[in-house]
C-alpha cells in the first residue's frame, strides 16, 4: 500500500513539473498561473487586514548600567525585527518569560548566529565592530509560542532601539460594515 502511494505521489510531482509551461508561475495557493501572494499577515490572497503591524523606537535616556526592558514580543506575532539604530558598546538580550535568556543573557555576550527560542529561530547579527557603523540586530520569522521580553544592555547613550513585528488580529471584521450589519451580529438590536 505504502509503495502504492509512493509511486502516485511520484507520478504526480512528475505531471505537474513537465505539464508547467514555460514561465506559467505558481501562487501561494500552489495553482498553476496563479497570481496570488501572502500578504504581509502571511495570509494568501490577503488583504493585509488579518494582522497588526507594531513597530515603535525605544528612544529613552537611560541611567544606569545593566539590563532595561525595551518590548515585549506577544505570543503569535511574525516577521520580528528589533534593530539599534547605530553602533554603540550597548548589547540587546532577549529573554522569555520563565526567565530563559535566549540572546545574551546572564552577562554573557553571545556571537553572532542563530538561537532558538519562544518557539522560532532568532538571527543575532552584530556588523563588524570596526568598519561599520550599523548597530547590531536579531530577527525572527515567528510565529512565537510565548510572550519574549526585548532589553538591552545599557553601557553608553541609547543610539534607539527600532523595534517591529506582526501578530494576527483576531476576529477582523471590515471598517465599513456598521455594527448591526457584521457577519454574526442580529440585525434585530
Amino acid at each position: 500500500m505504502f509503495v502504492s502511494y509512493l509511486i502516485l505521489t511520484l507520478l504526480y510531482f512528475q505531471t505537474a513539473v513537465l505539464a508547467r509551461p514555460e514561465g506559467e508561475s505558481i501562487g501561494c495557493d500552489d495553482y498553476l498561473g496563479s497570481d496570488k501572494v501572502a500578504d504581509k499577515c502571511g495570509i494568501c490572497g490577503g488583504d493585509n487586514t488579518g494582522c497588526k503591524v507594531v513597530s515603535g523606537v525605544f528612544k529613552h535616556t537611560l541611567t544606569n548600567l545593566g539590563y532595561h526592558k525595551i518590548v515585549e514580543i506577544p505570543e503569535g506575532a511574525i516577521k520580528i525585527n528589533i534593530t539599534e539604530m547605530s553602533k554603540s558598546n550597548n548589547y540587546l538580550a532577549l529573554r522569555s518569560r520563565s526567565g530563559r535568556s535566549i540572546i545574551n543573557g546572564n552577562w554573557a555576550i553571545d556571537r553572532p548566529g542563530r538561537y532558538e527560542g519562544g518557539g522560532t529561530t532568532f538571527t543575532y547579527k552584530r556588523p563588524n565592530e570596526i568598519s561599520s557603523t550599523a548597530g547590531e540586530s536579531f530577527l525572527a520569522d515567528g510565529p512565537t509560542d510565548e510572550i519574549l521580553d526585548v532589553y538591552m544592555i545599557h553601557q553608553q547613550p541609547n543610539p534607539g532601539i527600532h523595534y517591529k513585528y506582526i501578530i494576527p488580529e483576531a476576529n477582523v471584521i471590515s471598517p465599513q460594515l456598521p455594527p448591526h450589519r457584521r457577519p454574526g451580529k442580529s440585525s434585530l438590536l
